[in-house]
């Protein structure tokens, strides 16, 4: 393989800060974000890369930074800024460090990593742009933000969080979804060496648009994004001089395209030309196939909860014979069901109990604050290991931690409930109330062209 045509010699700074990154963003896309296609995901399971890595931050968190509460492992496709989040960006940077100390000691005399450099922006490109493609997915098939439903359109403004409030304006408009799927999808510049540069700046400004958001709306995924961002802008750092001169200056710029090595022998340039189609291709085109799935399975989930999808009023919650009284902060208010978003039910006072409804099974899954919840899951994972999964809602009934309770529906628009919460004994009824989420002047009012006055109210 020839060498790549620049092959000036970089000072010891240039070359000590390409080992960290180099190391930093290899295990940032092994370790952290292995979601992202199922080789990787397989690595991650099958490997038993998640039972070391969840000891390695378990110890880290304890012994270093003394943290005395149960460290929540994240799981598949999540990107939650959890305790376990910020000890695995510290132990890759603790990696990255020493790692660039050593291979400076053991590779002092090498001059340049120019060869090593584009194979490291070339494993970047790819990332980037098969990560925003995924994410483009989740808009153009409104996954990611879906539609809005019972809870949020009878969720006082005041009560929701900002979070909630930033998916709601999401989830509104599928036109706007589309155009943020658009701006993600940018990111399929990267894929060629002439419009990396282009594709960096337009990933650059989105991602940007995404931190904002995130940052300003307390959304849970802040270090991700902005983790992205800087990979962008490592890809744009070989123009960074350039762009500053040709965008302030006025003056003339030729942004010269990086070189890719050239193999000596002509089968295996052809076969660097195979690879590079059959990898995209296969990040492409199978997530579009699997997004098809997703959006079918959602519609069936929809439709088989229609029937009893909407908002109910609690007229009686009896709990072991003796009826609370509608002051009671233990008493259910309402209970939504059949939300995209959220399936709840709403107590007298400032809180909700969380739902998961089988219409197959006709039960209700109970559960409270989602913290405990996920700090129960990961306590019980860590006595019995990855494998109990399949059984976890089992246990956390068990143990109290979640409730069951059976419905019926003697008519169309009552709703019984039977079970226990915790050790007591639990019966309600509600009344459905007649709500239709076209009737909301929120879905009502939609876009005009000619518009007198500003319509506020």
């Amino acid at each position: 393989m020839e060498n790549l045509s620049q092959t000036s010699p970089w000072n010891v700074y240039q070359k000590f800060a390409f080992r960290f990154v180099f190391i930093f963003f290899i295990l940032f896309i092994v370790l952290l974000d292995w979601s992202v296609n199922s080789i990787l995901s397989y690595i991650y399971y099958e490997g038993h890369l998640a039972e070391f890595l969840d000891i390695l931050i378990s110890w880290t968190g304890k012994h270093l930074f003394h943290i005395p509460y149960t460290i929540i492992s994240p799981y598949d496709g999540q990107h939650n800024d959890r305790a376990y989040i910020y000890l695995l960006y510290f132990s890759m940077a603790m990696v990255g460090l020493l790692g660039a100390i050593s291979w400076s000691v053991l590779d002092r005399k090498r001059t340049n990593y120019q060869t090593l450099y584009y194979w490291l922006t070339v494993i970047v490109r790819y990332y980037l742009t098969f990560t925003l493609f995924v994410f483009a997915l989740e808009k153009f098939f409104k996954m990611q933000f879906p539609d809005l439903g019972y809870y949020t359109m009878t969720q006082p403004l005041g009560d929701m969080s900002p979070m909630s409030l930033a998916w709601a304006f999401f989830g509104y408009s599928y036109g706007y979804n589309v155009f943020m799927g658009l701006a993600e999808s940018a990111a399929l510049l990267l894929l060629f060496r002439r419009t990396t540069t282009f594709g960096a700046l337009l990933t650059l400004a989105t991602l940007a648009n995404v931190m904002a958001v995130n940052y300003n709306y307390d959304v849970h995924a802040k270090m991700y994004p902005t983790a992205l961002f800087v990979m962008a802008f490592f890809l744009l750092l070989k123009d960074l001089k350039r762009l500053t001169t040709f965008f302030f200056t006025g003056q003339a710029i030729s942004l010269p395209v990086i070189q890719a090595p050239v193999f000596e022998k002509r089968w295996m340039n052809i076969s660097k030309i195979v690879l590079k189609v059959l990898v995209i291709g296969y990040f492409t085109v199978f997530p579009v196939i699997d997004y098809f799935g997703y959006k079918k399975n959602a519609e069936e989930r929809r439709k088989a909860k229609s029937e009893i999808s909407g908002v109910y009023d609690v007229d009686t919650f009896v709990t072991n014979k003796d009826t609370l009284s509608i002051d009671s902060p233990l008493r259910w208010k309402q209970i939504v069901i059949g939300d995209k978003m959220v399936e709840a039910a709403r107590f007298s006072g400032d809180s909700i109990a969380y739902l998961y409804v089988s219409v197959t099974n006709k039960e209700m899954i109970v559960s409270g604050d989602q913290k405990d919840l996920y700090t129960k899951m990961q306590e019980i994972y860590n006595e019995q290991g990855m494998d109990i999964y399949p059984k976890m809602d089992s246990i956390l009934i068990a143990r109290q931690i979640e409730s069951s309770l059976r419905f019926e529906f003697p008519d169309s628009t009552t709703l019984k409930l039977k079970g226990m919460i915790k050790n007591d004994s639990v019966f309600i009824t509600a009344k459905r109330k007649p709500l239709d989420i076209k009737n909301f002047r929120l879905m009502k009012r939609r876009f005009h062209w000619i518009t007198e006055a500003a319509y506020l109210h």
